[in-house]
């Protein structure tokens, strides 16, 4: 069995749910808060969803373009529960007519409510809908504990043949006791002969005390069939990460 192994190394990053934010922002009450219009909405970076007492919070990493010159518009966040939708708005604002043309972070967090408003079962955080900049989240509550979802963190990476399957392995790193692997909802999308075939390794964080210990797990996800790829170089995608193989004469090629 020939292979074609591509190693990936990324930032390996400890999940911690609490983590420290520039205070609670928002309500679920704000009357204007739905369907509001959003005039230079936020580039997110990152969002964690914790419980802090009763309230449900979501903290939000956002990119600031000139760190002495824009800022989040903490005043003009809203939020707005529709069902199973739960959208904030998150703009920016200038706060300085210098560009100083640098890039920062600014982590806010946002009550999304109270817990008692959420019943089990699933829900969707959408952030500055509408816009190009849109950020989604996936979270639920389970016996009334709240998990969301995020992708796991990329170890490795390597294409194999197994007869005429062709398999992608992947080992991925998992922070603590409260991330675990969720292998119900791997998915594969797109297809060679269009695209890149996309492959999405989600994992589900537990609200509450965690560890901080780093743990591997492996997967292994079918992505194609030999027979039916023509010679050439070919691209999967897992979780963001670029991952090329290359068939030769019907067969997966040894990286060079």
């Amino acid at each position: 069995m020939k292979k074609s192994i591509i190693l990936i190394l990324t930032i390996i990053t400890a999940a911690v749910l609490a983590v420290g934010f520039s205070g609670c922002l928002g309500s679920a009450d704000d009357e204007n808060s739905s369907n509001v219009s959003i005039k230079n909405p936020a580039s997110i970076q990152s969002i964690t969803i914790a419980t802090n007492g009763d309230d449900v919070v979501a903290h939000i990493q956002v990119m600031i373009f000139g760190t002495h010159s824009q800022r989040v518009a903490v005043d003009d966040i809203t939020v707005d529960i529709s069902g199973k939708d739960v959208k904030v708005n998150v703009p920016v604002m200038e706060s300085s007519a210098v560009n100083t043309r640098d890039i920062g972070y600014e982590t806010v967090a946002v009550v999304l409510g109270k817990k008692n408003q959420f019943t089990d079962g699933g829900y969707r955080l959408i952030i500055n809908d509408g816009t190009d900049k849109v950020s989604t989240l996936e979270f639920k509550f389970e016996d009334s504990t709240l998990y969301f979802a995020k992708n796991a963190s990329v170890h490795t990476a390597i294409i194999e043949a197994d007869g005429n399957k062709i398999l992608l392995n992947t080992t991925v790193s998992l922070g603590g006791s409260a991330e675990t692997l969720d292998n119900e909802n791997i998915t594969v999308t797109g297809s060679f002969d269009k695209n890149n075939v996309v492959v999405t390794i989600p994992t589900q964080m537990k609200d509450g005390i965690t560890t901080l210990n780093i743990k591997w797990e492996s997967v292994t996800t079918e992505i194609g069939q030999l027979d039916q790829l023509k010679d050439g170089t070919y691209i999967v995608i897992v979780n963001g990460e670029e991952v090329p193989f290359t068939i030769k004469n019907g067969k997966l090629a040894a990286n060079d």
